[in-house]
């Protein structure tokens, strides 16, 4: 697991000394990168974090806060047009790679989501917990892309009440400067909350008991609040991800005939260049 103490200097001597180019995004597809995944499954929180901590002109900011609130918005509409999809890293690397072909550094996250609606809404709380009884669930999929460190075009794959979809937005391109607490019930389930209860593992201990590892990440990815009008939803990383197989070859998700990296080919590419 990586630590919380780790420095940017650190990350690219550890690069550095096997071997690992870092010049351009998505260089987690390196083969001597891939090889240390193999034998370490974190391994990749080494390159979200060297995505986090990467010095950024301010052009480049600029290009990506013009860039990809365009992409979310292609991609918003085209996940509404297609139906059906559902909220997990398969959709959300579709985005990520676009975003690399167009030289923005990204990377995928999974995670537990909170909504607070407004009160004046009269509308519980909703929770998408990554810790059940059966283990771990992709309750929440988003990007980080810095400056961006919410970017989230999932969100309305959900399930909402027409009262809930009233104080949601479509998507979410936002800095996310609000660091907040990750309390237990935002990760672990209410049903999995009560039988630890139940069988007398004192509070503090719950995610030792489950899941040590998950308390680790948080604290080194730790939990966001994005406030949209009144409703507020905290997003809290859990792991991260990242495509397993070249742009070109995910083919398993179509709009109008067109695979994602074809949509980029075709529409992303030509718009990005004229905004």
């Amino acid at each position: 697991m990586i630590k919380k103490s780790i420095t940017y200097t650190d990350l690219i001597e550890d690069f550095a000394n096997r071997n690992i180019p870092i010049d351009t995004p998505g260089f987690y597809d390196h083969p001597n990168f891939m090889k240390i995944e193999e034998k370490n499954a974190s391994y990749l929180s080494n390159y979200a974090k060297f995505v986090d901590y990467r010095p950024r002109e301010q052009s480049y900011d600029d290009y990506v806060k013009s860039a990809v609130p365009l992409v979310a918005k292609i991609f918003n509409q085209k996940f509404a047009e297609h139906g059906g999809l559902k909220p997990d890293t398969s959709v959300a690397a579709l985005i990520s790679k676009t975003l690399e072909k167009m030289n923005i550094w990204n990377y995928v996250v999974k995670g537990s989501m909170t909504i607070n609606f407004p009160v004046e809404s009269e509308i519980d709380t909703r929770y998408f917990w990554s810790l059940d009884h059966d283990g771990f669930t992709t309750a929440h999929v988003w990007l980080v892309v810095p400056p961006f460190y919410v970017v989230d075009v999932t969100l309305s794959l959900h399930s909402f009440s027409a009262a809930e979809t009233n104080y949601i937005a479509p998507y979410i391109c936002t800095e996310a400067t609000n660091i907040v607490e990750a309390e237990i019930e935002d990760v672990i389930s209410d049903g999995y909350c009560s039988h630890l209860q139940n069988i007398n593992v004192e509070r503090s201990d719950y995610f030792a008991a489950i899941s040590p590892q998950t308390e680790k990440f948080i604290d080194v990815f730790p939990a966001r609040e994005v406030l949209l009008e009144s409703t507020r939803i905290k997003y809290i990383p859990v792991s991260v991800s990242a495509p397993d197989v070249p742009f070109e070859q995910m083919t398993s998700i179509r709009f109008e005939g067109q695979t994602a990296f074809e949509l980029y080919e075709n529409e992303i590419k030509g718009l990005v260049e004229q905004s």
